[in-house]
């Protein structure tokens, strides 16, 4: 019943019956004009009815009983005012620009405000647009930070990324869309109701409209040189035809890595204490191949739909040589393990949506998703001179998943509500199965079903220099687990969560505070939840838990503005924290590192961001620290941790452009881990040609090779001091070059955050 009831709220109809006007307003070049003004007027006497002002993408909509007798008068500062008799929307208007003589206006444009709890970065017109890649604008943003190409917002984690109204499933794909192309870009660290409530930041890409027709694309080339050499090629290609766009992109990655790890353990088992030494040397070769197809619709401004298909097909293979040194009872024993491992995995994507005006200010989004994949591993460890310890596994996962979302929305100049529902279907396999018995380890076959709803609502608006914003979303899940094809009850579990949150914004000339409260969630990942135990090396076995709760989390965030200047300030209350511990196996001189839930954990963090623009200079600097109140087995792991970071940009004449950053980070605890300090220090020199049609850069990346993964445990009877240097300095050269101006239109989005838990 349930199913049936989110399915018609996402697909029931409205209707306006008062008339819709809406259009848009575009400059000779075809780009859009924000904030004109649009008055409806009587034909007669010029008497104003009605009237609004056009959006950031330039659109307009107002609603009015009678259209006889009426025209629209358009105007903006700097262009001829316009008037335009009614006709079929949608509308769109060009204005001629106005040259005014005698008269010079300078003027910086703002590069960073805040606006109802989105921390908004002006790109177009700003010194942003001159980057060379998207990557490296997003990673100049405030509180945002980039490590091998992965995005972190300070004390909210990973965010999700959407390009327009589509999240981004692979970070790749911002390599084909450049600087010059995006308007601006959206930090949100309230995402609020109709995202998932996993999701913890949302970073949103405003793009220009895309004009012409005909072919265009994105040609991509690299080349990486650290301990071994990387290679990768792209190639999108879109091609549009009045209202069709049909687009395809293809791409091989080509990995190759030297991997040096060096560790430590004691474990106090009854009778002894155990030594245990390890130095490994790793030789990592990886490929991708992702092809994306799709066709798109858009008739007009209002309506646009579409579909697309996602191939990913990827190897990984591991060569390892490690010596291993066990001490006990001070006799020594020393052994040579040597282990290959080999990893495909294919997974399939479709996507569909429809996104447009029901009428006056409605509009529905509507996706659907379809996916399906799967996964094998295969590890083979050996021994010289002991073949008892010979050990041969094999684990896989396939998982199939489809879902929907729909989204309605009402918007006038006072207010904005959104309102929807989505669903989504989940079914995993995992298998282990392990030939050396005398470990004691099982064989295992664990399938986890789950059927997951959603209702949402929410709502925003602007009362002269205040803000406020409140919703509500609300999620059920059936989760039903089979351990080793018998349904499990204990194991499987019932979920009816609601998840409200609230904002308040001030701003005013250059200050702007926001605070704000929201209650999320992190449903622990299909691969933890597995029940069986993974053998990693003789001494260390590492497992899921299947009773794993998820963890639930209370948020309040406060950040202030002014001018060039930015704080954050964040405190979190969890329930069910969910970390990871280390144990002895069964009282055996073996270390089991396993996920658990722990209670009564707390975090907060502080941050500050000053990014002034001096000229060619465009420094960054950020401050910040964070800490937690996290205790187990009456030992305490509350060390905080503080981040430096220092990035510089310039941009000299003729097109060329240098970026020079240091980030450091000290010692501190995360869970029950205390994580090594670390510094890294990146510098790349970039040229624009061909009116930035082709960009050409080369990176040094952590060039004193100081950014090592290194972190101790100290508990339950075992200390643990790992250093690993996992190929961390290169040298990498790119060039891309993008031709003709026409891109794909695709506006589809994800139904469902869920796919980022396979």
């Amino acid at each position: 019943m349930k199913k049936y009831l989110v399915y018609i709220l996402m697909l029931t109809p409205f209707f306006s019956w008062a008339q819709s006007i809406t259009g848009t307003v575009v400059d000779s070049d075809g780009q859009s004009i924000a904030f004109a003004n649009v008055t409806l007027c009587q034909s007669s006497d010029s008497t104003i009815i009605t009237g609004c002002t056009s959006d950031e993408n330039g659109n307009f909509c107002f609603a009015t009983e009678c259209t006889g007798g009426m025209y629209l008068r358009i105007s903006f500062v700097g262009y001829k005012t316009k008037l335009v008799e009614l006709g079929t929307s949608p509308l769109r208007v060009t204005l001629e620009s106005i040259m005014l003589n005698e008269v010079i206006v300078v003027a910086r444009r703002k590069l960073y405000e805040q606006k109802n709890g989105e921390m908004i970065a002006n790109v177009k017109g700003t010194i942003l647009e001159t980057f060379p890649k998207t990557a490296d604008v997003i990673a100049q943003l405030p509180f945002v930070s980039s490590q091998n190409g992965i995005f972190t917002v300070f004390g909210k984690g990973s965010p999700a990324i959407y390009i327009n109204n589509r999240l981004v499933q692979d970070l790749k794909e911002l390599d084909r869309l450049m600087p010059s192309e995006i308007k601006n870009i959206k930090v949100n660290i309230m995402p609020g109701a109709k995202y998932d409530a996993t999701v913890g930041a949302v970073i949103q890409i405003i793009t220009e409209k895309a004009q012409g027709e005909g072919l265009s694309g994105t040609l991509h080339a690299g080349s990486k040189r650290s301990e071994r050499w990387s290679a990768e090629e792209f190639v999108s290609l879109n091609y549009r035809h009045k209202v069709w766009d049909i687009f395809g992109s293809a791409y091989l990655i080509q990995r190759r890595r030297q991997i040096d790890m060096k560790a430590n353990q004691q474990l106090s088992v009854a009778d002894a204490v155990h030594g245990v030494g390890y130095q490994e040397e790793e030789n990592v070769k990886s490929e991708r191949l992702a092809t994306v197809g799709g066709i798109n619709y858009n008739p007009n401004e209002s309506i646009s739909a579409g579909v697309q298909y996602v191939y990913n097909h990827s190897t990984w293979k591991n060569d390892m040589l490690n010596n291993i040194s066990h001490t006990v009872n001070n006799e020594m024993e020393v052994k040579q393990q040597r282990a290959s491992s080999d990893r495909p995995d294919h997974t399939h994507n479709v996507n569909a949506y429809f996104s447009g005006t029901l009428g006056g200010n409605l509009s529905l989004d509507f996706n659907l998703d379809w996916v399906k994949g799967n996964e094998r591993d295969n590890m083979h460890s050996w021994f010289q001179n002991d073949a008892s310890g010979d050990v041969n596994t094999v684990s896989t996962r396939r998982y199939g998943y489809y879902a929907s979302k729909g989204i309605l929305t009402y918007a006038n100049k006072y207010v904005n509500l959104e309102g929807g529902a989505e669903y989504s279907y989940t079914d995993m396999t995992q298998t282990y199965a392990i030939d050396n018995t005398a470990l004691g380890i099982n064989n295992s076959e664990d399938v986890t079903k789950q059927n997951r709803w959603a209702l949402f609502v929410s709502a925003k608006s602007q009362v002269g220099n205040w803000g406020f914003g409140a919703g509500i979303r609300y999620e059920d899940i059936d989760f039903d687990y089979y351990k080793n094809k018998a349904w499990n009850k204990e194991q499987s579990k019932k979920y009816h969560k609601l998840f409200p949150n609230l904002f308040v914004n001030y701003s005013k000339g250059n200050m702007q505070a926001t605070l704000s409260y929201e209650r999320k969630i992190k449903y622990p990942s299909y691969s933890a939840l597995r029940s069986n135990i993974q053998y990693s090396s003789p001494y260390v076995y590492e497992s899921g838990n299947p009773m794993l709760l998820p963890q639930m989390q209370n948020d309040f965030t406060c950040i202030l503005g002014y001018k060039d200047i930015k704080a954050m300030l964040g405190y979190t209350l969890y329930e069910d924290y969910m970390t990871q511990v280390v144990e002895l196996y069964d009282g055996n001189p073996v270390a089991l590192m396993r996920p658990d839930n722990m209670k009564d954990v707390k975090s907060r963090f502080i941050a500050f961001s000053y990014t002034p623009t001096i000229g060619i200079w465009r420094p960054n600097f950020e401050l910040g620290g964070q800490w937690q109140d996290f205790s187990l087995s009456d030992k305490t792991y509350d060390k905080p941790i503080f981040k430096i970071r220092l990035n510089n940009s310039l941009s000299f004449p003729h097109q060329w452009f240098l970026t020079a950053g240091v980030g450091w980070q000290s010692e501190g605890n995360s869970g029950i881990y205390l994580l090594k300090s670390s510094l890294q220090t990146n510098v790349n020199i970039a040229k624009m040609l061909f009116d930035k049609r082709m960009s050409v850069s080369l990176m040094v990346n952590d060039i004193f090779k100081t950014d090592k993964i290194q972190w101790s445990i100290n508990h339950s009877h075992i200390v643990f001091d790992y250093d690993k240097n996992s190929d961390s300095r290169y040298v990498q050269l790119t060039i891309q070059y993008n031709f003709n101006a026409t891109k794909s239109k695709y506006k589809g989005g994800s139904s469902s955050d869920e796919k980022q838990r396979l």
